[in-house]
């Protein structure tokens, strides 16, 4: 056995050893004469020294392990261990954030470091600036374009090694000084495609060791994979925002073909009020009110006020409900969000036109279905999407059915709409995408590609059902706020009819 083991053992079992003698000693010294005196024998007097020792030795076994592992084996650490961490656990990471600050946190634990840190390019002018750090006394300290150990870098991308404090040979003083700073004793450049990308710096070994040239050969090739990772969580950034963007001017040109039906909304209650402030005015210019008295007066201008303000807080009303949709979605999941209200907001938007061409929605809502964890806007934008859909796939008079339930802690909302359906061949490809069956020109084929990213995004599921000549069921299905006290439908459950053909 390596002698590393035989030590570990007789430590362990040295350990639990004196603590059985402990227990049995303290028993026959403290409580044995005691026992004995109540139970006049002596075998049974033993029975809880024994039981004592029973429980304790697997705890106590496991203490002493650590306790030898932390104060005599720091300076040993598992290969197999880091590098199968960093391919199931790290590697796999898209999330920025969570790369990065998963990373310094494994180095730490497994290599046992007193700190590391990760720096990543901040653009084109060569600054790198912490992301993530474990241990760091300063996690605002940058590395400045023109410094000494970035022009290093910069002409010869290796890792830079001190092997003690004191080492002032290798490097010039700003370089010492940057190392210095970040607690290095290892700084490791990750490097892709040519470029450093960012900086991996790791302190001081817990058993003080130095960084040995098997830890160097083992540390390299983990932070090439590591640049490659941060590569790609970077790119996945980059889409996720061009997505957003996509789904953001897909949502502006909708609401700029919505405008022009809304437009009636709005100068329907403001033509009223208007109306019926120049008919007062005309009649009191024509002397109609000259009979009556200055209460009179008063009491009608008042009536004439009151349907005015009605009439103007209508049309506020929809522009602030287009105004809201517009703006661009945050992301931020909230608890108690209410599908049945959301979808409601959406249906305010868009029953004009649906009125207009014929189509009917009919309310299916559940009396029971509890809230949701998700973003309301990027909620209304999955719900817009999905009705205008089903509304564009109805070619004459037609019906979309609105369905929400609650089944074991999940919440499903069903768009469902009486229109001509889609093929089984398209049915494959209908989240693709630029996949679009619209006559070109009139379809980006990003809508529901974009809808299912949001719905993901939200941590939900979609899924489609549909038979040609016989409409389609957009089924969409979120986790439920555990034990929440509001419920979407209430009173308001049950079906019911909202834009009349």
């Amino acid at each position: 056995m390596d002698i590393s083991v035989i030590v570990k053992k007789t430590i362990v079992f040295a350990g639990l050893f004196i603590a059985s003698y402990a227990v049995f000693a303290s028993f026959a010294y403290i409580g044995l004469g005691v026992i004995e005196n109540f139970t006049k024998n002596r075998w049974i007097a033993m029975l809880p020294s024994v039981f004592v020792v029973v429980v304790m030795l697997r705890p106590l076994e496991s203490f002493l392990r650590n306790v030898t592992d932390k104060f005599l084996f720091q300076k040993k650490y598992d290969y197999k261990t880091l590098l199968k961490t960093f391919a199931d656990d790290v590697l796999m990471v898209l999330d920025m954030n969570e790369l990065v600050n998963l990373t310094v946190n494994k180095l730490t634990e497994i290599v046992k470091l007193e700190n590391a840190t990760i720096l990543l390019s901040s653009g084109e002018d060569g600054d790198f600036s912490i992301v993530a750090s474990s241990g760091m006394e300063d996690p605002e300290y940058e590395i400045t374009s023109g410094s000494g150990i970035s022009d290093l870098l910069m002409t010869k991308p290796d890792y830079l090694l001190f092997e003690d404090s004191s080492d002032t040979d290798n490097y010039d003083n700003e370089v010492r000084r940057a190392m210095k700073d970040l607690q290095a004793r290892l700084l490791i450049p990750l490097v892709h495609r040519n470029q450093v990308v960012g900086l991996l710096t790791l302190g001081k070994k817990k058993s003080d060791e130095e960084f040995s040239q098997d830890d160097i050969d083992i540390l390299l090739p983990i932070s090439r994979t590591l640049s490659i990772a941060i590569a790609n969580a970077r790119l996945f950034e980059q889409l996720s925002e061009a997505q957003a963007q996509a789904a953001q001017r897909e949502k502006m040109a909708v609401i700029g073909t919505l405008s022009a039906g809304i437009n009636h909304e709005i100068c329907n209650p403001l033509g009223i009020a208007r109306g019926q402030c120049e008919m007062f005015l005309l009649n009191l210019k024509e002397g109609l009110y000259d009979a009556k008295d200055p209460e009179e007066l008063l009491l009608k201008a008042r009536e004439i006020m009151e349907k005015v303000i009605t009439e103007t807080d209508r049309a506020t009303v929809i522009t602030r409900k287009l105004s809201s949709f517009a703006k661009p979605a945050k992301g931020n999941l909230r608890e108690g969000v209410v599908v049945a209200e959301e979808l409601r907001e959406v249906i305010s938007l868009l029953e004009h036109d649906l009125r207009l061409d014929n189509i009917e929605i009919v309310e299916d809502f559940g009396g029971d279905v509890p809230p949701i964890v998700a973003d309301k806007k990027q909620l209304q934008e999955i719900f817009f999407n999905l009705i205008r859909n089903a509304a564009q796939s109805i070619k004459a008079e037609g019906a979309i059915i609105l369905r929400t339930r609650s089944d074991r802690g999940r919440v499903s909302v069903e768009i469902e709409d009486t229109g001509e359906g889609i093929s089984e061949s398209n049915l494959k490809r209908i989240f693709d995408p630029f996949f679009t069956t619209k006559d070109p020109g009139k379809g980006t084929g990003l809508g529901l590609f974009i809808v299912k990213q949001i719905v993901e995004r939200n941590n939900g599921r979609i899924s489609v059902a549909s038979e040609s000549g016989k409409g389609t069921v957009f089924s969409v299905v979120f986790g439920s706020v555990k034990g929440a006290g509001l419920f979407a439908g209430g009173e308001d459950g049950g079906k019911r009819k909202v834009a009349v053909k």
